[in-house]
């Protein structure tokens, strides 16, 4: 008897390895397929790549139970104590499963997106049942450029914390950025220079911009800011005039556009400064 079930259970480890196997072979024929030698994958290539991946795991889970199946049901009792000893035991990969249905479940984000989570933020280029990759994007303060870095996340974190979609601001983003100047500076005459310098340098994305922001309103359904510069006037702790400037312009442009603006300004009050001490003197 004892011998019957050691070959039965020998049949099963064939079984199983084989399974194992045979689908790892073919994810890796697929992927190898899918990639065909390319040196930079897109969004697509990736989406394939990652369901190719998480749908070899699924057949291998379902393929071992199906094996295992028969042994399952003769030792239940035996499997329910192991069952929550494991449950215990992995409590944070069952909250990192449960944090990938939410994702699929809710459609928060998928290949290419940008997103936020916590203090995280980047573009998603992997996900899996227990982790998401990211390709860290550095939006602090004013650069909309990858890092180069990776980020793995476990799925466990969407149960917590809120997940921000910055899809939408991938092509397009309001950009704000502050100048401080002394105050007996004229500041309206600066504030009229910086309004127009940022017309004439979106002449040539501003009927986009205006069709993007109508396009974000419509999606959203939230009255958003148009795409018209806009300048604030505020004052700091040190009594200093404060200059702030929001503009809605191509992500790409933002740095650009607020070093040019930046310098304009300081240049114009390093010549008012100077024109300020030749009339003192």
């Amino acid at each position: 008897m004892s011998e019957l079930l050691l070959i039965y259970l020998d049949d099963q480890l064939v079984q199983s390895c084989t399974l194992i196997v045979a689908v790892l072979s073919l994810r890796v024929l697929f992927v190898h397929l899918i990639k065909r030698n390319r040196e930079i994958l897109t969004d697509g290539h990736r989406h394939w790549i990652t369901s190719v991946k998480n749908f070899s795991w699924l057949i291998i889970i379902l393929g071992l139970l199906a094996i295992w199946w028969p042994e399952l049901k003769n030792f239940a009792f035996s499997i329910a104590a192991v069952t929550l000893a494991l449950v215990i035991a992995t409590k944070e990969l069952i909250l990192c499963f449960s944090g990938a249905m939410l994702r699929a479940g809710t459609g928060a984000f998928t290949i290419g997106d940008w997103i936020e989570v916590g203090s995280h933020q980047g573009e998603v280029i992997d996900y899996n049942m227990f982790s998401t990759t990211l390709q860290e994007l550095d939006r602090s303060p004013n650069d909309y450029s990858f890092t180069g870095k990776t980020i793995v996340i476990p799925n466990s974190l969407f149960l917590s914390v809120s997940i921000k979609n910055l899809n939408f601001f991938k092509r397009y983003v309001f950009h704000r950025f502050s100048i401080t100047i002394e105050p007996h500076l004229n500041v309206m005459r600066i504030q009229q220079w910086i309004v127009s310098e940022v017309n004439q340098l979106s002449t040539d994305f501003i009927e986009i911009a205006r069709r993007y922001n109508a396009f974000i309103e419509k999606r959203t359904g939230v009255d958003v800011p148009g795409p018209e510069p806009r300048i604030l006037i505020s004052t700091n702790e040190y009594a200093k005039r404060v200059i702030t400037v929001i503009v809605f312009c191509p992500t790409e442009k933002a740095s650009e556009l607020e070093h040019h603006i930046t310098y304009g300004v300081l240049e114009r009050v390093y010549q008012a400064s100077d024109s300020f001490r030749l009339g003192s003197n």
